[in-house]
């Protein structure tokens, strides 16, 4: 499996101890959580972090007792699931804290967010301050194990901006080891500075878009990454002569003679407004994607491919006969990036794990 692949690319990156925490948020990036983490497990992942309850649920149904961290955004009135499935809590404040703490009905493992710059869950450093010396001494349940952090590694901010967030993550971890000198991880590393940054390793990485080979063209060539999601599919399930003059509720150009209809719309993972740039393979030939989408079907134009056919396969991203349609062209087409267009995969879509 590429994934697994991937992994191990990554982990030869990295010094031994470091623990690598895998990311599988948005359901493994649409390649299916319950199956990622089974294969990501088998080959030595440390641990586990999502942003969904229902992410880390899929995990522990496929028998994967890893440790799995919730990061923010799970409220304390989760406390059922998060006991049960045994998860690793995130603390991003004081409140936050006293929440859990009172929930809790048995000790739990739980890390410290620090908010670096990005404004969003997590202590900042007065904050921080203010609960380690008035409320972590109440905190009685709660087993602090690490403390992490994420970077904007947005390419504008340059390494002065990476430099100074990572400053302010130093001086957190200062605090933190002068209250709890035994914490297990310091994390601060995800995808991209993973591959750019030693000095963000710590003990801990947080890898996510990399292991799915979602990175740029240019670091998917020098660390031989490979692409997780190798084909998006479907079939034509209606084929429909464009008659002149004949009533239409929908705007065809005058050129197209012959439509094909497509089981894929945008509540599968198509995007809802369609690109003059789309296409699709179709018999080895490509054919437009006519606007408008729909929830569950497109419309794609076969005027010059006469052998199509009722139940020919439709290829949006994959290879057929001697053409070939990769993430990286299929984001163009879409105008989207290639992120999108895997965290766009509904769940209900079958996939095939090759």
């Amino acid at each position: 499996m590429a994934i697994r692949d991937n992994f191990r690319r990554l982990r030869a990156l990295l010094a031994p101890e470091t623990h690598i925490f895998c990311c599988l948020k948005r359901d493994s990036y649409g390649c299916g959580a319950k199956e990622v983490a089974r294969v990501l497990a088998d080959a030595g992942a440390d641990g586990f972090a999502v942003a969904a309850l229902a992410d880390a649920m899929r995990i522990r149904s496929n028998g994967v007792h890893t440790p799995i961290l919730l990061y923010g955004g799970t409220l304390p009135d989760q406390i059922d699931s998060v006991e049960e499935f045994d998860l690793t809590i995130t603390i991003g404040s004081a409140n936050d804290a006293i929440e859990w703490n009172q929930r809790l009905t048995r000790k739990r493992r739980a890390f410290i967010k620090i908010d670096v710059g990005l404004l969003r869950f997590g202590f900042n450093l007065a904050e921080l301050a203010d609960f380690l010396n008035n409320g972590l001494h109440a905190c009685d349940q709660l087993d602090f194990v690490g403390v992490y952090t994420h970077l904007s590694e947005r390419t504008d901010i340059g390494h002065e901006g990476i430099e100074d967030q990572k400053r302010i993550f130093d001086q957190a971890i200062i605090s933190c080891r002068q209250n709890l000198p035994d914490l297990d991880y310091i994390c601060a590393s995800s995808s991209e500075t993973v591959i750019s940054n030693r000095a963000l390793d710590y003990n801990m990485v947080d890898i996510g878009a990399l292991l799915f080979g979602l990175t740029s063209q240019e670091n998917v060539k020098k660390l031989k990454l490979k692409s997780a999601l190798t084909g998006i599919k479907s079939h034509i399930t209606t084929i429909k002569p464009v008659i002149p003059d004949l009533p239409s509720s929908i705007d065809i150009p005058p050129s197209v003679k012959r439509l094909g209809v497509v089981t894929f719309g945008w509540g599968d993972g198509f995007p809802k407004r369609v690109s003059e740039n789309a296409f699709v393979i179709v018999n080895g030939e490509l054919a437009k994607v006519l606007a408008p989408a729909h929830l569950e079907q497109i419309r794609i134009d076969l005027t010059h491919i006469n052998s199509a056919s009722i139940g020919d396969e439709v290829v949006f991203l994959g290879d057929q006969a001697d053409r070939s349609i990769t993430a990286f062209d299929l984001a163009q087409q879409w105008s989207v990036d290639p992120e999108e267009i895997y965290c766009g995969m509904r769940e209900h879509i079958p996939k095939i794990y090759m």
